[in-house]
């Protein structure tokens, strides 16, 4: 992404500062810096998307293997989401959370800009009997930090006894699996 793009692509303010709140909550060396970086971000207000890749960079070039850290942002992220944000009233089971993230209330609710850029959350497919899901995902979030995402989404109702979420063998499929 370059240039005029740059300024097309939106992300929503409670992203960033759930992101910048997740890293202190996890007590990692770039909490601080992260919060610093997002000292005057309003929730409310739109931001381009660059501020959210800054921090992300904060994080990245902290620590030697950043992606472990960065699924672990996007769990936390997700359980401040439900337990002190509006997540409960969206998602009453774990399985819940990949029907609203991948509908209008989800991730279309925090990043705007030309579909294109924006890309999609998708739902593939979904078999609750069988605990398994697929979902494809053309966003411009880093895929370690989506993949918690997907994560604490689906822990933070506290009903699932297991999940697992790979995108090993293609970064943009995410294969989902949980009881």
């Amino acid at each position: 992404m370059g240039g005029q793009n740059n300024t097309q692509l939106r992300v929503y303010g409670a992203t960033l500062q759930g992101f910048a709140q997740a890293c202190v909550n996890l007590n990692i060396v770039a909490g601080n810096k992260a919060a610093e970086a997002l000292r005057e971000i309003e929730v409310d207000q739109w931001y381009p998307f660059e501020l959210l890749r800054t921090i992300e960079r904060v994080v990245v070039d902290s620590y030697e293997k950043a992606d472990p850290i960065l699924e672990r942002v996007g769990i936390q992220m997700m359980l401040g989401w439900y337990n002190l944000g509006p997540g409960k009233q969206f998602v009453k089971r774990g399985v819940d959370f990949l029907y609203f993230q991948t509908g209008s209330h989800g991730y279309s609710s925090v990043v705007k800009g030309p579909p294109e850029l924006v890309g999609d959350f998708e739902l593939i497919e979904i078999d609750e009997e069988k605990g398994t899901a697929v979902v494809r995902s053309s966003t411009p979030f880093n895929k370690s930090l989506e993949r918690g995402v997907i994560i604490g989404g689906l822990s933070a109702p506290g009903d699932l006894d297991y999940i697992d979420v790979s995108n090993r063998a293609d970064e943009t499929w995410f294969v989902i699996e949980f009881c």
